[in-house]
């Protein structure tokens, strides 16, 4: 059964909220963000642009290190193995400019899921 795409989402880096990277600049997606209703989904592609010269970003999942960003400007992610999550989970770029930096980065994040995973839902009949 081939993936089932739910779509992009698209934030602009915000002076910290997570406590993590106080006084910078973190793009947050937990799950108001996320947004989808599915149980098991995976980020198979992520952007970033309007990234300010000498910004670097830190990639975390539910706190843990995960990846890194070093663009000039931009930069992408499009991985053979998908970054796995669930509805739950929050991927925080963390980035290592001041919160008052202009312009702030914009990070793109698209989301699938695969219709035959619902199958095997810890608790669901069958």
């Amino acid at each position: 059964m081939p993936n089932v795409k739910i779509g992009p989402r698209t934030k602009v880096a915000a002076a910290d909220l997570t406590g993590a990277n106080p006084g910078n600049l973190t793009t947050t997606f937990a799950g108001a963000d996320l947004n989808t209703s599915v149980p098991f989904f995976e980020c198979y592609k992520m952007i970033v642009t309007n990234v300010p010269p000498g910004a670097s970003a830190t990639i975390y999942v539910n706190n843990q290190i995960w990846s890194f960003t070093y663009p000039y400007s931009g930069s992408e992610w499009d991985p053979t193995q998908p970054l796995q999550l669930t509805p739950d989970d929050q991927i925080d770029f963390r980035w290592n400019v001041a919160s008052s930096t202009t312009p702030a980065p914009v990070t793109t994040i698209w989301l699938r899921y695969d219709p035959a995973l619902s199958l095997f839902v810890p608790g669901a009949p069958g």
